[in-house]
């Protein structure tokens, strides 16, 4: 590292100190060892979404070096990392979900992309919390149908990879927001995430697209490793068929917002169209919810469709193409949901079913 790159890293919980007790402690010895390491300071930041559990009195109490922000409201993923993204003092924010436990090592190999002025954004490889399963890596995103989807995990694959990583990047249609760090200041330009789309759900791919279209990359890094209790939060709060509804609404609006080309806008609309008058006949009714939902936020999102459309410097096309020509060049492992194996050869797997838009990213 070519000089000391201090770290904030932002932690948002909701009625999750059993969690925080579980993980925390690893991103603490993890801090340390970067700090050790690099001579860089940290910070660790616990954003409390109105709990209604203990966390405002344990987090103080077990974690004396933690800073805790108490938000009054719930309002959702969004929100909450955005409250302590604003509290943020170092050049990089590494942001984690409160069910991530990460290894020793993890923020080292992330904050060395952050030399390179055109990062935005590193996201992490994860496995599931109690086995050696790929659970997630880079992202890989193809526009097609009307409709951006981020469905697709790769994974490096060994051992041709290694060679050919050593002095290329790994790029990533989006940093996963429960293990991904950003540049601080090019956070405070985008503004963190859109908050439109709250409670969750497609906030980290809406942010990372419009980081792409700025001129900035996302990239992926496999060295830093963490493991994810999935859902571990929303899963306990919510019913599935409502978390799908949230997904397809906010799915619906990041194309509102941040889909600028005439012909790909023009294909969105006849896909809206088709699954319009076809989803009543197979009784999907979160389908209506969920276009509804967008339709009622349509006047602040068409707000933020004119900042970004006027801020871009990247056109829809020139994203896809830049994705595309590294998916065909990099030998990739892919993998669609979390653990099926689709294919291992150098370039992108071929492509399977995607199943409806309501699965997210």
């Amino acid at each position: 590292m070519s000089q000391p790159m201090g770290l904030s890293i932002v932690i948002p919980t909701w009625n999750g100190i059993h969690l925080l007790r579980e993980n925390l402690p690893s991103v603490v010895t993890a801090a340390q060892r970067f700090s050790a390491q690099t001579g860089s300071p940290y910070e660790i930041i616990v954003v409390d979404d109105a709990s209604s559990d203990d966390t405002r009195s344990k987090v103080p109490e077990e974690f004396p070096g933690v800073t805790l922000v108490e938000r009054e409201v719930n309002g959702g993923f969004s929100a909450a990392c955005n409250s302590g993204f604003r509290l943020c003092r170092h050049p990089v924010v590494a942001l984690l979900n409160n069910d991530v436990r990460v290894v020793e090592d993890y923020f080292l190999p992330l904050i060395e992309h952050f030399q390179d002025p055109d990062v935005f954004a590193v996201t992490a490889r994860v496995f599931e919390y109690d086995q050696p399963v790929f659970a997630t890596g880079g992202k890989i995103g193809r526009f097609r149908k009307g409709f951006w989807s981020g469905y697709f995990n790769y994974d490096v694959a060994a051992p041709q990879a290694q060679s050919w990583i050593a002095d290329r990047r790994l790029l990533s249609f989006y940093a996963v927001g429960g293990f991904a760090a950003y540049d601080r200041s090019k956070l405070q330009v985008l503004g963190g995430f859109c908050e439109l789309l709250s409670p969750f759900h497609w906030e980290d791919i809406e942010l990372s697209y419009r980081a792409w279209k700025r001129g900035w990359e996302v990239r992926f890094e496999p060295r830093a490793l963490a493991f994810h209790r999935t859902s571990a939060t929303i899963g306990a709060h919510f019913r599935r068929r409502k978390v799908d509804e949230v997904a397809v609404r906010n799915r619906i609006l990041f194309h509102w917002i941040n889909l600028h080309d005439p012909a790909w806008l023009a294909a969105h609309a006849a896909m809206l169209g088709l699954l319009l008058a076809s989803r009543i006949l197979v009784g999907d009714m979160a389908f209506y919810r969920a276009l509804g939902g967008a339709l009622r936020r349509i006047r602040p999102a068409l707000s933020l469709r004119r900042i970004e459309k006027s801020s871009r410097r990247r056109s829809d096309r020139q994203v896809a193409r830049l994705l595309r020509d590294f998916y065909d060049r990099a030998p990739l492992q892919s993998y669609f949901g979390r653990s099926e194996v689709l294919d291992s050869h150098p370039g992108l797997a071929q492509a399977a079913p995607e199943g409806s838009p309501s699965r997210r990213g």
